[in-house]
């Protein structure tokens, strides 16, 4: 009965062994992670060199509109302002929030190897500064585009 049963726990043994994730693979995870929120970082930046040169552009056909004709340039060029800020607010929302997505992915990443209640209070601790970052961030470009809103 006892040799029967000595295969069986070795077989269960290796199984669970084989599960876990190893720290190589932990690290290999988290580096290719932070990598991919690197990207997505410079992506949202690109974007808004994009974004910003063009309300830029558009500023500065504003003022030469505004040394033609005052009155009208003047509010064109009071609206073209607040445009470029409202579209520079989020163009910066948007770094903002890849970066903040980018250290969630890396923090939950590191939790793999954990489990049980250390696992789910590591998760639980990197979702909270996400939702922390998200409410910061989302509060900055609020008050940006109430101030362009304004601005007109």
């Amino acid at each position: 009965m006892m040799n029967r049963l000595i295969p069986v726990v070795a077989l269960a043994a290796f199984v669970l062994v084989g599960c876990q994730e190893t720290s190589t693979d932990t690290a290999r995870n988290v580096s290719e992670t932070r990598q991919d929120a690197q990207q997505n970082v410079q992506d949202a930046r690109e974007d808004k060199n994009k974004v910003v040169a063009k309300a830029s552009d558009n500023v500065s056909e504003a003022r030469r509109d505004y040394a033609d004709s005052a009155a009208d340039a003047r509010q064109k060029l009071s609206e073209a302002e607040a445009d470029a800020m409202a579209k520079t607010a989020q163009a910066d929302f948007d770094i903002a929030r890849a970066q903040a997505n980018g250290r969630a992915e890396v923090a939950r990443e590191k939790c793999s190897p954990m489990t049980g209640a250390d696992q789910d209070a590591c998760l639980s601790s990197a979702e909270a500064k996400l939702q922390a970052d998200l409410a910061d961030i989302t509060a900055k470009r609020d008050a940006v585009l109430v101030s362009a809103d304004h601005r007109d």
